[in-house]
C-alpha cells in the first residue's frame, strides 16, 4: 500500500452544487476553510460580491421610500438581470461566472415584478456564497448572519461608486436607475451602459478592484493575517505552471502554523472526497443492477473494494499527521471510521454518515430520495453548501496543492479578476491540450 503524498499538484474545478454530500462534516469543513483563507465564503469573482452589495443598498433604498423589500428578493432580482444581460448579449454562452443559462432563456420581461420572481432564476444564486465575505470585509453590517438583516455601509457606498462612478444609464448613477426599476417606475434596463456594468463576464474598474483587495487585505489580527498571507501566495502564482511549483515546500510568505492547518485541511479533504468517491462507485453499481440494491454482506465488486482501499488510505494518513484542529475532533473521529477494517462496518458508518443518495435498509443497501444511478461528475458533486462555485465546470488547471481548501483555489481565481485576467484565463488552454 502506497504512502498518501500530500503536495501532489492535480487539476482543481470549482464545483457546482446539483447535490449536496456534507457527511455530517459541516463544522469540519467550515473549520478548515475559515482556517485556510478566513472569511471569503465560497466568492471566487469580484462581481459576486459587488452585486450583492448593489442589492442590499437597492432594498434599503426602496425600504427608505416606503416599499417592502427584502434584501434576498432585491439581490437574487440584481443577479438575474445582470446574468441575463450578459448572456443575452453573449449569444447565450455558457460561462462559469453565469447562472440561469436553461432557465433564463427565452424570458423577455425584464420588469422587477418579474424578474423578482423565485419562478425567474435559479434556486441556487451566487448571493449564497456572499453571506460570510460581505460582513467579514465591512461593505454590510447586521446584528446576525441573515442576509435579510444586512445594511450596506459606508464601505459598500464606496464600493458601489468606485465601481459604477463611469456608468450613467438613463443619466443616472446605476445605483438610482436600478432603485427605480426595483419600485416600478420604469422597465428599460435592456441597455448596453447597464449590461457593461451588471455583467459578471465584465471586470470591475481599476478602483473598485483597487477598493476590494485593499477590504481583503485590511485589519489585524490573525485572520487579515493570514487573508494577507494567501493573497500574497496566490499572486506569486499567478504566471507560474503546475510544473514550476514545488508543491511540498512551505511558500515562503505563509507562517508553519497556517500551513500546518492548511495541510491538515488537505488531508482531512481528501479522505472526504475519497468517501464521496466511494459512494459514488455503489451508487452506479446500484443503478446497472435490476432490483436496484447491493447486499452488504456479499463480496465487493473489485471497483468499489478499490475505493474503499483507497479511504482507508486517505483516513490513515490523516490519522498520521496527527494534528486536527476541528471542532471536538470532528475530522479525527471521521478519519478513524474511514480506517475501519472490516468493509461492512466500514460501510454502514459511511451509510449512516450518508443517507441522502444512498440509505441501508436491513442488510442492504439501497437507493435514497436523491439516487441517479450513475457516476456523477465532481463538477456535480458539491461537498457542502460553500463549495457550489459555478454553473459549469473551470476546466483550466490551477496551480495549488492537491486537496487545498476550495477558497485558496477562489482566492486565486479572484486575484486573476482584480488583475482584470479572470476571463482571458478562463478561455485560455486546459490541461487536456497538450500543446498540440
Amino acid at each position: 500500500m502506497g504512502a498518501i503524498a500530500w503536495g501532489l499538484l492535480g487539476p482543481e474545478a470549482l464545483a457546482s452544487e446539483r447535490r449536496t454530500r456534507t457527511l455530517g462534516l459541516g463544522a469540519a469543513v467550515r473549520s478548515f476553510n475559515d482556517l485556510a483563507v478566513p472569511g471569503l465564503g465560497g466568492v471566487w469573482f469580484g462581481k459576486q460580491l459587488l452585486l450583492g452589495t448593489l442589492g442590499v443598498a437597492i432594498a434599503e433604498r426602496v425600504r427608505n421610500s416606503g416599499k417592502r423589500a427584502q434584501n434576498i428578493e432585491v439581490t437574487n432580482a440584481v443577479e438575474a438581470l445582470a446574468c441575463w444581460l450578459a448572456l443575452d448579449f453573449s449569444g447565450w454562452k455558457r460561462d462559469p461566472r453565469l447562472r440561469g443559462a436553461l432557465k433564463l432563456s427565452g424570458k423577455k420581461d425584464l420588469s422587477f415584478a418579474t424578474v423578482s420572481k423565485r419562478s425567474f432564476y435559479v434556486t441556487q444564486p451566487m448571493r449564497q456564497a456572499t453571506v460570510q465575505p460581505l460582513r467579514a470585509l465591512g461593505v454590510v453590517e447586521s446584528s446576525g448572519e441573515r442576509f435579510n438583516a444586512f445594511r450596506c455601509t459606508k464601505h459598500g457606498e464606496a464600493f458601489i461608486d468606485a465601481a459604477w462612478a463611469a456608468f450613467r444609464p438613463h443619466k443616472r448613477s446605476v445605483l438610482d436607475h436600478l432603485v427605480m426599476w426595483a419600485r416600478g417606475i420604469h422597465d428599460d434596463v435592456k441597455t448596453s451602459e447597464l449590461r457593461r456594468a451588471l455583467s459578471p463576464l465584465e471586470p470591475m474598474s481599476e478602483s473598485a478592484s483597487e477598493f476590494l483587495r485593499e477590504r481583503i487585505v485590511q485589519g489585524t489580527g490573525t485572520e487579515a493575517s493570514r487573508r494577507r498571507k494567501a493573497l500574497e501566495w496566490v499572486e506569486a502564482l499567478r504566471d507560474k505552471t503546475p510544473q514550476q511549483i514545488e508543491s511540498d515546500a512551505k511558500p515562503t510568505m505563509v507562517d508553519e502554523l497556517h500551513w500546518r492547518d492548511l495541510r491538515a485541511g488537505a488531508l482531512f479533504f481528501a479522505a472526504r472526497d475519497a468517501a464521496i468517491s466511494l459512494l459514488d462507485q455503489i451508487e452506479s453499481h446500484i443503478g446497472n443492477t435490476a432490483d436496484q440494491r447491493m447486499s452488504l454482506d456479499a463480496t465487493l465488486s473489485e471497483t468499489v473494494a478499490d475505493k474503499v482501499e483507497s479511504l482507508r488510505e486517505h483516513g490513515q494518513a490523516f490519522l498520521d499527521d496527527n494534528y486536527d484542529p476541528s471542532p471536538v475532533g470532528e475530522a479525527t473521529m471521521f478519519c478513524r471510521e474511514c480506517t475501519e477494517q472490516v468493509d461492512t462496518r466500514l460501510l454502514e458508518k459511511l451509510l449512516f454518515r450518508e443517507g441522502h443518495v444512498l440509505r441501508q435498509r436491513g442488510r442492504d443497501i439501497v437507493p435514497g430520495v436523491a439516487f441517479r444511478g450513475i457516476q456523477v461528475s465532481p463538477s456535480e458533486a458539491a461537498r457542502s453548501p460553500e463549495e457550489d462555485g459555478a454553473e459549469a465546470e473551470v476546466a483550466q488547471v490551477i496551480p495549488l496543492p492537491e486537496g487545498i481548501s476550495h477558497r485558496v483555489r477562489n482566492l486565486f481565481l479572484l486575484n486573476l479578476d482584480l488583475c482584470s485576467e479572470l476571463g482571458k484565463w478562463l478561455t485560455g488552454p486546459t490541461d487536456n491540450d497538450g500543446g498540440e
